[in-house]
């Protein structure tokens, strides 16, 4: 029997059967996945045990979009659990942001100043940053129904766990006439001030926490600085937003409104390229557009390393990792800023398929499709043409003197 018709049938079982069904740290699974599994993957439940294991057949269900009625999408075993008091504070108003009100505001695309009912709090300590959000956009969201309204959210041959829902017909929170908009959620999201490229798990799953970091929302890699999530280059099961057809503003949408419990969840998948990051890349240089210079940061990922806007040095194509990152200086005025990072593309994955360096090992890192990119030539370490020799090692000194000599790498 194969893999695929293994998956099937546990797909089948899930969705006809709930057999076997039993508590487990304050959240319900099923207890044959458990059985049928040769592996599982360390993460925690927000709320529950202070540590539980994800199945492959989970993370399976998980990746292909299937999501219990109740309890949501199984990606939420992705999450871990919060001290809250370690992020700083929201302002009270912040969870009570509405749409509608944005909606009645006088929106101007060219200021820098209004935020729109966004709210981010950003603190660190000597060894992490708290990220804590209210998930809402730092600007104005149209109503969105992914096929159109009057029709569902399912993607054709695909697992939906929410035939019944239709876009501008089933009511709940953030509901609309127009389709469906985002509800304020409070999201948290500790990550390392400095990630390591050089740990001994490399490559590690996008979706990943590294040490004892933390985050509230499962699916996300990482965090856009203005506090909005980032999840992978897939959605409503593991197929690639463009191949489903999502049109996607600003590159982000909404979750669907499976009950008032988890309203729409405004998140990214692909580059948020209305925001200062990429504009400073689009917009003409006498508006004060930075076309030929490196990326602006743009998030961070959930390993500490940062998200970067399009270009590198110079306004040059990044020479990328199959994970989506590489090392190179960061700032065009500063050839000794090399970092190991990740820069937003055009093309899947979009952020990161891995918590890179990839290693040539991405694809062991992935559930049913695929979404590594093409990488830099077969070398298991990519670095920017130009990138200093010498810069490059005296950063990776810092984690592993010896790490780069054990590695394939790129001509630069």
């Amino acid at each position: 029997m194969t893999t695929r018709t293994i998956l099937l049938l546990e797909l089948f079982l899930y969705f006809t059967t709930g057999i076997a069904r039993s508590a487990h740290g304050g959240e319900t699974h099923f207890e044959w996945i458990q059985k049928i599994d040769a592996k599982t993957y360390d993460s925690h439940y927000r709320g529950a045990a202070k540590s539980r294991s994800i199945t492959d057949i989970e993370a399976a269900l998980c990746h292909q979009g299937v999501r219990a009625r109740k309890s949501g999408r199984l990606c939420n075993a992705y999450t871990t659990p919060l001290n809250v008091s370690s992020y700083a504070p929201l302002h009270s108003t912040c969870m009570n942001t509405t749409w509608e009100w944005v909606n009645n505001q006088n929106f101007d695309p060219l200021s820098q100043n209004q935020t729109y009912g966004s709210c981010v709090a950003i603190s660190t300590d000597d060894e992490y940053r708290y990220i804590h959000s209210n998930s809402v956009p730092p600007y104005y969201f149209n109503p969105y129904c992914p096929f159109g309204i009057n029709h569902g959210y399912c993607i054709e041959g695909e697992p939906c766990p929410f035939p019944d829902i239709v876009c501008g017909v089933s009511k709940s929170k953030g509901y609309t006439e127009l389709g469906d908009v985002w509800v304020a959620a409070e999201a948290f999201f500790k990550i390392p001030l400095e990630g390591n490229p050089t740990l001994v798990d490399r490559p590690a799953s996008m979706y990943a926490v590294v040490g004892d970091g933390e985050k509230s929302i499962g699916p996300a890699v990482g965090v856009h600085v203005n506090g909005i999530n980032i999840q992978g280059p897939n959605d409503a099961g593991a197929v690639n937003v463009d191949e489903a057809g999502f049109q996607l503003t600003c590159g982000g949408h909404v979750t669907p409104p499976v009950n008032d419990d988890q309203p729409p969840l405004y998140h990214y998948h692909k580059a948020a390229d209305c925001t200062p990051a990429f504009k400073a890349e689009s917009i003409p240089v006498s508006h004060g557009g930075l076309p030929k210079m490196h990326a602006n940061l743009t998030g961070y990922a959930n390993d500490g390393f940062g998200i970067y806007a399009y270009s590198d040095v110079g306004g040059t194509a990044p020479v990328l990792d199959e994970c989506g990152g590489h090392f190179g200086p960061i700032h065009d005025d500063d050839p000794s800023s090399v970092v190991y990072h990740y820069h937003a593309t055009t093309y899947a994955p979009y952020h990161l398929a891995c918590q890179g360096p990839a290693l040539q090992q991405c694809e062991s890192t992935q559930h049913g499709t695929s979404f590594c990119g093409p990488g830099c030539g077969g070398f298991d370490v990519c670095v920017q043409p130009g990138t200093s020799k010498r810069d490059l090692e005296s950063y990776l000194a810092k984690f592993n003197s010896s790490w780069l000599g054990a590695h394939t790498v790129n001509l630069f």
